[in-house]
């Protein structure tokens, strides 16, 4: 099931030509000192992470993101696996194009892991229970998300669901203001706040701590215009455990290697 969803994304993706004029996005680069994926740690040390999204008609859009070990880090979820891809996210979302003081987002996401290796459960008769078939059998999420964007700060919320298990959630409440300092320069700052479900508390962090707000993170990101379409910058952010119990058991368990970082690098797009 999980393949034809990954194959039908790709075959979007083959399908939308970049150069259609009905067709607009940008392509971005980003090499940081850090993966940090809503609080959680991926990788402590450098990472380069490129990506594409693009909006074509009736607000259908597509996206690719991946993420490449840059040192042989023994804390990364893939330890000693510089130069390789470790992560890659491919996304289908449509927004609503009627204009008004909401917007609304729908999309899914498929997470492929290219280093996690295949694996076979077994049931205590010998026989099968399930099969993981790595990296293609990844992970698929299904999310919403609703941005006021006539208010202060453009509040918004985004609920996050994984299909491979009913109580697997996250919903993630942000808010971002950007300030033009000269014509080319501009500051962009945001922060975001998480609220996870129980099972998602247990399985990304290591934690019985039942639902819970999980992580903060506040973001600044200072941008420069090469030209119209062409920018490079400066990024940096802040990431924080929230719940205290659930950071008892992060650092007890030792999860991941950080439960605050600091992390950020340098950024550079272009837009089509």
């Amino acid at each position: 099931m999980k393949k034809s969803i990954a194959l039908l994304i790709l075959a979007a993706v083959a399908a939308t030509p970049l150069a259609a004029s009905a067709a607009e996005g940008f392509v971005y680069a980003d090499v940081l000192s850090a993966y940090v994926f809503n609080g959680q740690v991926g990788n402590d040390e450098a990472v380069f992470q490129p990506g594409l999204d693009v909006t074509g008609p009736f607000g259908l859009g597509y996206s690719l993101w991946a993420n490449m070990s840059l040192t042989d880090a023994d804390s990364a979820w893939d330890p000693n696996t510089k130069g390789e891809w470790n992560e890659l996210d491919l996304g289908l979302s449509w927004t609503c194009p009627a204009e008004g003081p909401v917007s609304l987002t729908l999309g899914a996401t498929y997470y492929v892991y290219p280093q996690v290796s295949s694996s076979v459960e077994e049931n205590e008769d010998g026989t099968v229970a399930s099969i993981s078939e790595a990296p293609a059998d990844g992970s698929y999420e299904i999310y919403a998300k609703v941005k006021a964007t006539d208010l202060l700060l453009s509040p918004a919320v985004k609920f996050c669901h994984d299909m491979d298990n009913s109580d697997d959630w996250i919903a993630l409440f942000s808010i971002g203001h950007g300030f033009s300092l000269t014509d080319a320069l501009s500051l962009d700052l945001g922060a975001t706040l998480s609220y996870a479900g129980e099972y998602y508390v247990s399985s990304n962090y290591g934690s019985g701590a039942g639902s819970a707000f999980t992580h903060a993170q506040f973001d600044a990101g200072l941008n420069f215009a090469l030209s119209e379409k062409a920018s490079v910058g400066l990024k940096g952010s802040f990431s924080s455990i929230v719940d205290g119990d659930v950071r008892d058991d992060i650092e007890a368990e030792n999860v991941y290697p950080d439960v605050d970082i600091f992390f950020g690098g340098v950024t550079a797009s272009y837009a089509f």
